[in-house]
Formats: C-alpha cells, structure tokens, sequence
C-alpha cells in the first residue's frame, strides 16, 4: 500500500498549538512543545506550519528546522479560530490542520484534532458559564467534523464516546511522555540551592499545577491542617499560577490558620522542576478531573513518591505505583500523607516504582501515533 502522504512532496501540515502564549508551562502546552520537538524526528520530511497569535510566544518557540511559525492577524484571541485561521488556510492551504480542542467552523482544509479532556462536561462546576456554554457548543462540532481525534488518554475516549457519540474507530490515544530533565536529582548542593531559594524546610509535602478548583487543594489544605494538629512537622508547598478560582484556597489557608505552615512560590521555572520534585518528601495530587495528568508523572520521574486522586485519567497515569485515593475523602487523603511521612521504607518503594512506571511513556512514541493519524486522515 503507498504511504499516505505520498502523493504530496513535500507534505504540509499545520498546526494549531492554543495556550502556548497564555500558559507556556500548562499541560497543553507542554504537550505541544513535545510534539514539535519529536514529529521533527518521527517524520523529518514533512513539512509543518505552526500558527500563533502572539508574537512573544512565537519568537521564544525556539521551532526545529521543519517547522515554520506564522502569525495570524488579527491576534484577538476570540476571532483567532473562527476568522484568522481559516483566512490564513483559505490564503496558504496546507494539506491537513492539526487543531487544539476546536477547529474553525468553516475550515477549507481535512483536520484532526486534539482533545485532551472533557473537563467541562465531567466537572462543570468548576467553570464559569459563559466558558461552559462555548465549550458545549463548540467542541462536539469540532469532534465530529474531524478526520480523526487525539486525545491523552483512555478516559477521554471513553468521555468522547459517552458525551459525543463520536465512533471509537476515529479516536487514538497517544499518552504523554515525560521530558529527559525530570530524573532524580541526589546532588546535595543542588538541593540545597533550591531550598534556600524558595525558602523551603527540610521536609515539605509537594503539589505542582495551577492554583485552582479543578485540583481540590482546598480539601488537601483541610487534610495537610488534619496532620498538623497531630504534630506533622512537614510544610505543605502549592507550586502553581493563580487562577480565577484561587480565592477559596487562600482562604481556606487563612481561616485554618496555615498561612505559615503554607508555601505558595508561585510558578516555578521549568529548571527549578525537576530539584523541587527531588526535595519533596512526597508528592500529592488530589485532583477532580484530569485528561492525564503529567506532574504525577514528572514527579515519578524524578523518584519523588507519589499520592494521586483515582478519579479520571490519573490510574492510567500512575498505575500501582502510587497511593490512589478518592478526592472528595479528606481522612483517606490525610491517611494516605501520614503513611508516607511515617514509614522511609515505603517512601523508597513508591520512589522506585514511579521510576520505572514513568520509562513506559514516550514522547516520540506519541509524535510516532499522531503521525499515523495524520496519515490516515490524509488517506480518507
């Protein structure tokens, strides 16, 4: 059979990456980044556009030589999918659209599309209506004009199928992998470093990601202040960009009288990472929805044990090495950090086992499914 794209030379793909340039550290993101990084390798022959509509994002992309970057104008981020992009495909068509969640209503080009959780629809009471109405609305258009769909995980197949109807047969799951700069860092000066920088005690339980909802830090604040009045000595660090909903969380920290048993460092440097999951006596991640959920498994990476909620994608992330536990349990929650603080033995296991459970998932393998997908596509 004759591969796919062979009728085209060289093959154009575009891309469009949203949230590069409003949450250059998020998940999406980080996805994105590693697709550009590994499609460069997969398939060095093809040929791909990558569409922005921030010039700063653009010119920090640092693209690999087979990629092209093009500003799309107008830069308003509410007419950049249904009016920019399809101008700018209707200008320079490409042979197939590689989009992010939604695609352009009137798209003149064959598309596949990246859905990486259906959040909104699993947990709408953490977004705001006016959000909820266009996600609802659009988002099911876009799966089932799509040649093929990609998502992250199992749960979000399965999501698509429940919510959308859309045919198993159209979806691939392509997990996540986990970047080379997250391995265990032992060096005690590099430790020490960090420690002095962000001003973090010896001992300190861990969650990265956004300061919001969706991640139920209000319960793990309510569990971690259970610990405390039985004598924890441990502080609770929440690595993270303040969100919309972050205000509960501040003032659950204040009304518990933890504002000085709290860190709350902000977003931290990707280069901080991989030493902050290292110092970490343990990393907790009790969120509510999740399409998979990579700093649980960046925190595996880097030998860090880890605590995850069992709610969405996150057991296909974690698997049995972690300690699962439901999110809306604050006692098991609280158990679960006491049972870890406790016992090194069992530290060293979980360490261990993440170690080995994170070597299973791969970025190129990832870039190596969605460019099959691109061939099939291409091919119907």
């Amino acid at each position: 059979m004759a591969h796919a794209f062979a009728r085209h030379s060289p093959v154009q793909v575009g891309l469009h990456p949203l949230w590069l340039d409003s949450d250059p550290l998020g998940g999406i993101a980080t996805y994105w980044t590693a697709l550009f990084e590994h499609l460069a390798a997969v398939a060095p022959s093809t040929r791909y556009t990558v569409y922005f509509n921030d010039a700063a994002a653009m010119a920090r992309s640092n693209l690999p030589g087979v990629f092209r970057p093009r500003r799309l104008w107008p830069s308003t981020r509410w007419i950049e999918v249904p009016v920019s992009l399809p101008l700018e495909l209707y200008r320079r068509p490409v042979d197939l659209l590689h989009a992010q969640t939604i695609a352009p209503a009137i798209c003149p080009v064959p598309f596949v599309l990246t859905v990486n959780d259906l959040a909104w629809e699993t947990n709408p009471e953490v977004f705001p209506p006016a959000i909820l109405l266009r996600l609802r609305k659009l988002v099911p258009r876009s799966a089932h004009r799509a040649r093929r769909i990609l998502t992250v995980s199992e749960f979000t197949k399965k999501c698509l199928i429940e919510f959308y109807g859309i045919d198993e047969r159209k979806i691939a799951v392509t997990y996540h992998g986990v970047s080379s700069i997250y391995q265990p860092v032992r060096d005690p000066a590099a430790l020490d470093r960090l420690r002095a920088k962000y001003k973090l005690p010896e001992r300190f339980i861990l969650h990265v990601g956004k300061i919001q909802a969706r991640k139920n830090l209000a319960r793990l604040v309510a569990a971690f202040n259970s610990l405390v009045r039985q004598g924890l000595p441990h502080q609770l660090v929440l690595a993270g960009k303040p969100t919309w909903t972050s205000e509960e969380i501040f003032s659950t920290i204040e009304s518990l009288g933890l504002s000085d048993r709290v860190i709350l460092p902000g977003e931290v440097p990707l280069a901080d990472l991989p030493v902050l999951y290292g110092a970490a006596e343990m990393f907790v991640f009790p969120s509510l929805a999740e399409g998979f959920g990579l700093p649980p498994l960046e925190a595996m990476a880097c030998g860090t044990p880890v605590i995850s909620s069992n709610a969405t994608s996150l057991p296909e992330v974690v698997g049995d090495a972690g300690i699962l536990v439901d999110p809306y349990d604050v006692d098991a929650l609280a158990r679960a950090m006491l049972e870890v603080s406790s016992s090194e033995r069992l530290r060293r296991e979980l360490a261990e086992k993440g170690i080995a459970r994170a070597a299973r998932f791969s970025n190129r393998r990832m870039a190596e499914l969605t460019h099959a997908a691109y061939e099939t596509a291409a091919a119907n």
